[in-house]
């Protein structure tokens, strides 16, 4: 009789970001500024998975992600699920939601749109379609897909979704 074995090791504290769509471990990890952390990282790309056939799944020693984190993280991977971890045991299960409207996450590229000017007014976005997914900005009313969306954080001013996308 086969053991099964845990191909990726426990960690005792911290965020365990699971069911993220294959392939995009390294882009949540830029993304989200997680990837200048020096705590122990475990990653697991195209990992075999029952409900999705692979999934990517991370795994980061004592770090908590905040809210931005989350929401950024429902952008790329709207099937994600985020564990936190304490003792090696989990103590709280998140499933990540794409919000109907997105606010401050995305950059508009529309060099015309008015969120662009000096107006003090935050990018808006409306969710249209979740898969694949499809925003639209509440100001000019461009349409962008997933390949063309620039994020912003205030970490690292703009980062643009660069990632092969299978549909």
């Amino acid at each position: 009789m086969l053991e099964e074995k845990l191909k990726i090791d426990k960690i005792s504290k911290g965020s365990v970001i699971d069911h993220i769509d294959a392939g995009y471990a390294l882009t949540i990890l830029n993304l989200t500024g997680i990837d200048e952390s020096k705590n122990l990282m475990t990653i697991g790309v195209n990992v075999s998975s029952k409900k999705y056939t692979t999934k990517d799944i991370i795994k980061i020693e004592n770090v908590f992600l905040n809210e931005t984190q989350m929401q950024q993280i429902s952008i790329l991977s709207p099937n994600a699920t985020i564990s936190l971890i304490e003792n090696y045991k989990v103590i709280e299960k998140k499933k990540v939601k794409l919000p109907q409207i997105i606010k401050k996450l995305i950059l508009c590229i529309n060099q015309t749109c008015i969120s662009n000017s000096d107006e003090p007014i935050d990018t808006e976005f409306l969710v249209l379609e979740e898969k694949p997914l499809k925003i639209q900005c509440v100001y000019c009313e461009r349409i962008y897909k997933l390949e063309e969306i620039v994020f912003t954080s205030k970490e690292k001013k703009e980062k643009k979704v660069i990632q092969r996308i299978n549909l």
